[in-house]
């Protein structure tokens, strides 16, 4: 073989080579875009979800629910002592009338009547030693139900303003409430009057509470004069 024909040999096969691998590049081509024309083409969104699986979350959210409201020992704080029993009556622990007063007086009265009930000379008058405060019950209660207004007598001495009413149409206290305050100021100081029940107050707001206008110490002691 001629040194010529031995360098053309490796030429045409490199030739037949890339040939072949041209053909076999084109044939990928054509199956690729066969399958392609056979697929739905590519699109942004979320594809639904099944039904089943929506009604099937639904029916484990009632079950959690229910679960829980009948696992939850009724949602009390005490829920994990190994001792808690569900069942068990609940006690209700209910602070004296005093106590409860107590807090409303310094929060609604002491600005005016004083911490020490001493009141403010001839402005505000002294529940400390008063027989306004310590005698009958329904005249000091309608005073806190109604308000006051005009002249009153303490202790001798006269003072001249205007009681703001604590049950309905003014700072609307509860029945408890006046109860409260007013069993307060009948046992602190040194005063010894016996507290004011809550049903005692109930029925004072059923006298009084439709009156629109405060009383007058002239009023009152025709009702109640001192004892």
């Amino acid at each position: 073989m001629s040194k010529g024909d031995s360098q053309n040999k490796p030429n045409a096969e490199s030739k037949a080579s890339l040939e072949k691998a041209a053909m076999q590049d084109v044939h990928m081509q054509d199956v690729h875009a066969q399958l392609m024309r056979e697929k739905d083409e590519p699109h942004e969104g979320f594809s639904p979800i099944p039904i089943f699986l929506l009604f099937a979350f639904a029916a484990l959210c009632f079950w959690g629910g229910v679960y829980f409201v009948e696992n939850s020992g009724d949602f009390r704080w005490d829920a994990y002592d190994p001792n808690f029993d569900a069942g068990a009556e609940v006690v209700v622990v209910e602070i004296p009338l005093a106590e409860r007063g107590a807090k409303i007086y310094r929060n609604q009265c002491a600005q005016c009547h004083q911490p020490g009930g001493d009141g403010v000379p001839g402005v505000y008058p002294p529940l400390a030693a008063s027989r306004w405060v310590t005698e009958s019950e329904r005249r000091l209660s309608r005073i806190l139900i109604n308000g006051l207004n005009g002249p009153i007598e303490v202790a001798g001495n006269v003072y001249n303003g205007n009681m703001p009413a604590f049950g309905p149409g003014g700072l609307n206290l509860k029945p408890r409430d006046v109860a409260a305050v007013l069993t307060y100021i009948r046992q602190e100081w040194g005063n010894t009057a016996p507290e004011i029940s809550i049903e005692e107050m109930e029925s004072f707001y059923v006298d009084y509470s439709s009156r629109s206008t405060p009383w007058t110490a002239d009023e009152l002691l025709a009702d109640h004069p001192m004892e």
